[in-house]
């Protein structure tokens, strides 16, 4: 009877341990031009690639996308300045990463990137302000940092960076002027909250943030596309819904949402 009971308690308990210990970020800045903003989540990828199609019927364009917890969710907006959306889906990495090489060279820009449930998901798009990205991928942070500084002194900036089956994989954009940037990771949420507050006292901006490896990572710049910048965490996505709420009637717009533990 005592093994009975135990047994109910890992099937009823243990997975909302785990949801607790999982955390959603959203990040907001006011000086961002698009508009409209609203957003999606689902179970599923089938479902949330559904959603998806429906918001570009409406006019919509996806400006980020992440999958966590048994949760997917993606953001859209109009007046994003993007044309000609889709996304690319795949199992594994390289048959992503060939389907990848194949946007970029018929000129297709990368907005997002997210892996879940075993699925690699971009979304990809054209539009005057949008670049054909560099890229390259590693298996080690320290190696990450290092290619990253020769890049920076080519003039390129990061886009953003995403750990998934072992491998860091870095998007970067050349500039027309410098950017300057900067790039952190801490172990745990809490203390890259405490690097979020000095950036800002800088003068940078949080500009992408990700967690992999057992680490929080997140890259910032100085531009002038943001004014002012916010941040909201909750363990699960019903916890976000009132905070984002607040934060758009005060005038902010998400630039990304990102998931991590």
């Amino acid at each position: 009877m005592k093994k009975f009971a135990s047994l109910i308690f890992v099937i009823l308990f243990v997975p909302l341990l785990l949801q607790a210990g999982h955390k959603w970020v959203v990040t907001y800045a006011k000086g961002v031009p698009c508009t409209d903003q609203g957003y999606v989540v689902a179970g599923e990828w089938a479902e949330l690639a559904h959603e998806i199609e429906m918001r570009w019927m409406k006019g919509y364009d996806i400006i980020s996308i992440a999958q966590g917890y048994t949760t997917w969710a993606a953001v859209y907006a109009k007046n994003t300045g993007m044309k000609n959306q889709n996304f690319v889906s795949r199992r594994n990495w390289y048959d992503f990463r060939d389907a990848m090489d194949e946007k970029f060279k018929n000129g297709f820009g990368l907005i997002d990137l997210a892996y879940g449930d075993g699925r690699y998901v971009g979304i990809f798009a054209k539009g005057a302000n949008i670049k054909v990205p560099k890229y390259f991928v590693t298996g080690y942070f320290d190696q990450l940092r290092k290619q990253i500084k020769k890049e920076w002194a080519k003039g390129y900036r990061i886009d953003f960076i995403h750990f998934y089956e072992g491998r860091w994989i870095a998007f970067l954009e050349k500039q027309d002027k410098a950017v300057i940037q900067a790039l952190d990771g801490t172990r745990t949420l809490n203390s890259f909250g405490h690097v979020i507050a000095q950036r800002w006292k800088q003068g940078y901006y949080l500009t992408d943030l990700n967690y992999g490896f057992d680490q929080w990572t997140g890259t910032f710049s100085k531009t002038k596309e943001y004014s002012v910048q916010a941040y909201d965490i909750g363990s699960h996505w019903g916890n976000l819904r009132s905070m984002i709420k607040k934060r758009w009637e005060e005038g902010y717009q998400i630039i990304q949402i990102t998931e991590g533990w």
